[in-house]
């Protein structure tokens, strides 16, 4: 049989495999359109896989024309999946444009036989193309996940061995076929299958990473507000805590809830309900710096640790979140005034974790309740 045929057919199971794998990835997580893009360009490979193995099996032009055109998709929806991923804009014109000039470009060098030129039309564009890639791929005020490291290094590596068929494709460019035909056919059989299979793990590690980020996240923060929840909150307590403790920085928590929530929700309704606590959420949110925490701790109320700074400051703070929370608008309600109430606590030096601060500004909030709500009060030790 010939070796080629069987490395075809170990590339077409592979893009089998990686179709099914991104389409199962897709329908049960999330639908993304990432993914979504992958699993197609996999399917385009597994068209182009079946196409050069039969265009080498029957010496069919057409069907190496075919082939040229599934290799253009395949990378370009590999490039769209990156950007999609990245949330960089896809320039669909410009990438449909060059993609179908250099479709036509494949398949006229297939149909008049030109194996140099074969050798050097496509591979030099999906060569740019995971470039393209590779670099959407950088991610912004972060660094690598491991995944992406290794989905990007595969990308560079294709576009490194494609630049490599090029350069091997040119060495007959305008000659009969003969050295440079050679090297092109021993690097595809040496190179292609470990860097594509390397590509197309790469790949279902990145979505898997993706994947287990989201659950994390889930478990971390509230489905209705998108802030921490009290799980969240306590894992982000404990290395706050400790980081004010180790340098010997102010730390201060505030418990809050809106007061009358209940009255808002029997009078309302829940949708009502549920949305002024998006909108208490996006209030606190605001108010506060990058590094301080917001978690809801359930029902209405909510939790703050502001880091570096002390219970005054703390209560400031949150004086004019109650001053500002008079002006939102509630949907489903928009005569409903909202009001709060804020129980602000220190960390102190006998603190051995968050559920000691908990109490005090809990005690707080009582106290700010019983002297009439839409107050912030600061816990005080016993005299």
């Amino acid at each position: 049989m010939n070796p080629a045929i069987i490395i075809i057919a170990l590339l077409f199971f592979t893009s089998v495999i990686m179709t099914l794998a991104m389409g199962v990835a897709w329908l049960h997580f999330g639908r993304q359109r990432h993914v979504l893009s992958w699993a197609l360009s996999y399917a385009a490979a597994m068209v182009q896989w079946l196409a050069n193995g039969g265009g080498i099996a029957l010496d069919s032009r057409g069907l190496m024309a075919l082939t040229a055109c599934c290799i253009v998709t395949s990378g370009t929806l590999m490039l769209v999946g990156v950007r999609q991923r990245s949330g960089r804009p896809v320039p669909w014109r410009s990438l449909i444009a060059l993609g179908m000039l250099v479709s036509g470009a494949g398949i006229y060098v297939s149909l008049i036989g030109d194996r140099a030129l074969q050798g050097m039309v496509v591979p030099s564009y999906v060569a740019v193309l995971m470039l393209w890639a590779a670099a959407a791929l950088w991610p912004r005020d972060r660094r690598f996940s491991a995944p992406e490291m290794a989905f990007f290094c595969m990308s560079l590596l294709l576009a490194l061995f494609e630049v490599g068929l090029v350069v091997s494709a040119a060495m007959d460019l305008g000659r009969a076929p003969g050295q440079g035909l050679a090297l092109y056919r021993a690097l595809l059989g040496l190179g292609l299958p470990s860097i594509y299979v390397g590509l197309g793990v790469a790949a279902v590690m990145v979505v898997a990473g993706d994947l287990a980020h989201q659950l994390r996240k889930q478990m971390r923060h509230d489905p209705l507000t998108n802030v921490l929840n009290r799980r969240g909150l306590d894992e982000a307590a404990a290395r706050a805590m400790a980081h004010a403790a180790r340098h010997q920085r102010p730390l201060a928590l505030v418990i809050c809830d809106l007061d009358g929530f209940k009255a808002l929700n029997d009078g309302h309704g829940h949708i009502a309900g549920d949305a002024a606590l998006c909108g208490f959420a996006r209030l606190l949110t605001s108010a506060v710096r990058r590094g301080d925490i917001v978690a809801r701790l359930g029902g209405d109320e909510f939790g703050l640790l502001l880091v570096d700074t002390d219970a005054p400051a703390a209560a400031d703070v949150m004086e004019r979140v109650r001053a500002e929370i008079g002006f939102l608008v509630v949907p489903f309600a928009p005569q409903a005034a909202l009001r709060a109430s804020f129980g602000v606590a220190e960390m102190i030096a006998t603190d051995d974790n968050l559920e000691d601060m908990v109490a005090r500004a809990d005690t707080a909030l009582y106290d700010a309740k019983r002297e009439g709500k839409n107050r912030v009060a600061i816990w005080r030790a016993a005299a």
